[in-house]
């Protein structure tokens, strides 16, 4: 078959290594694989050589046409007046530029079986697109815009789309959105993303973490929602009321980078928290990490505690809503916390303590490219017979 997956940027985090990951997937699993992405700028990531790659950079191409250009400030200016509304005009000016980039690339390589739209930020931009052999991916609990608006944006996004969710918890969490704003989408089903367990313990061994004392690693977006606060300021509590002779590494740039070091200095820990900013391949830190400690508040399916698990690294976590939950479950139940900092201290010292062990492989198995793809394949025969069946 012949896929494209379809993402924002190539920028590094969690929704484009994901992005990259499907795209790989589909490639290894002996499928014609496309990736297309739309912002050129900072470009970190790419897929493997089998992924046929391609940019459409819809917003450069707006701003040169003169009609374009007056039109995005207009859309601007009416965001003004009409808060959270930029996204809704500005779809309606990309999305022919997609179908016109879409439909040359087809005539070059083929028609697409199937195009994955990856992520809602990115399916905003060419919202009025839709197709009986398109799928959204939305991997997180909805975005509220904070507009009486808001009903009518999520219905013109959603409606009689077919959508797909990679986590059971995100699938509860759509469903009671989509009825509270009356939104009625063709299709919603659950996918996992996959995980390539084997590339990443083989990356894990690209090199040797520089440095030399045991430590806590977290690795994610420096942002509200990741909540690395909580973090540092349990580790602070640890290192002052328990005998806790670790280090804490943080992996990743956001705009809460500033804060977040002034926090450490704060507390007097700044010489034990290291922060790496971004790392191009961060597998062997996390290898060689005692714990991975992830805070964030909300999340869709957290790919990297999967991929923590793929490097045999314990994993602890907040109870976010999304797709956490999915993943802490058997015997990783017990490696749950609340937001209190007394709290997330105690475990991260009772998980570096306990002799028991985890069944990493186990937690993997919903995971694998292989069952991944056979979901999407299922699907999409579903999604057809439907489409059959109601055009009877």
């Amino acid at each position: 078959m012949r896929i494209v997956t379809v993402v924002k940027s190539l920028q590094i985090g969690g929704m484009e290594r994901a992005a990259i990951n499907l795209a790989d997937t589909f490639a290894n699993e002996g499928h014609e694989s496309h990736l297309i992405y739309f912002k050129s700028k900072k470009r970190l990531l790419s897929p493997n050589e089998k992924v046929k790659v391609h940019l459409f950079n819809l917003e450069q191409i707006l701003k040169f046409t003169i009609l374009g250009a007056i039109l995005n400030l207009f859309s601007k200016l009416i965001n003004g007046i009409a808060r959270h509304s930029y996204f809704y005009f500005q779809g309606l000016l990309l999305t022919p530029i997609f179908k016109y980039k879409l439909n040359k690339l087809e005539k070059r390589n083929g028609e697409f079986d199937l195009i994955i739209i990856r992520g809602q930020g990115t399916f905003e931009m060419i919202w009025p697109y839709n197709s009986n052999k398109l799928i959204i991916q939305q991997v997180n609990v909805l975005r509220k815009y904070e507009t009486p608006l808001n009903n009518f944006f999520r219905k013109t996004i959603f409606s009689n789309k077919n959508i797909v969710c990679n986590a059971p918890a995100v699938f509860r969490e759509l469903q009671k959105d989509f009825d509270e704003s009356n939104v009625h989408p063709k299709t919603l089903k659950v996918i996992p993303s996959p995980i390539n367990k084997e590339l990443i313990q083989k990356k894990s061994l690209e090199y040797i973490p520089d440095i030399n004392e045991k430590y806590i690693i977290n690795v994610g977006r420096l942002e509200s929602v990741k909540n690395v606060s909580l973090l540092i300021e349990s580790f602070a509590y640890a290192v002052e009321n328990f005998d806790f002779d670790y280090s804490l590494v943080i992996v990743g740039s956001g705009n809460l980078l500033e804060n977040l070091q002034s926090l450490s200095k704060q507390l007097n820990i700044e010489d034990i928290v290291h922060f790496t900013g971004i790392l191009p391949n961060p597998y062997p830190w996390i290898k060689h990490a005692e714990l991975f400690a992830f805070t964030s508040k909300n999340e869709g399916l957290p790919n990297v505690l999967l991929e923590s698990l793929s490097c045999n690294t314990n994993i602890i976590s907040t109870k976010g809503r999304g797709g956490t939950l999915d993943i802490m479950s058997g015997d990783l139940k017990n490696n749950l916390t609340s937001f209190d900092v007394k709290e997330f201290a105690s475990k991260m010292v009772e998980v570096l303590k306990s002799e028991s062990t985890t069944d990493f492989d186990k937690h993997l198995l919903e995971y694998t490219p292989s069952s991944v793809v056979e979901k999407y394949l299922e699907y999409i025969k579903k999604v057809k017979f439907v489409i059959q069946t109601t055009n009877k």
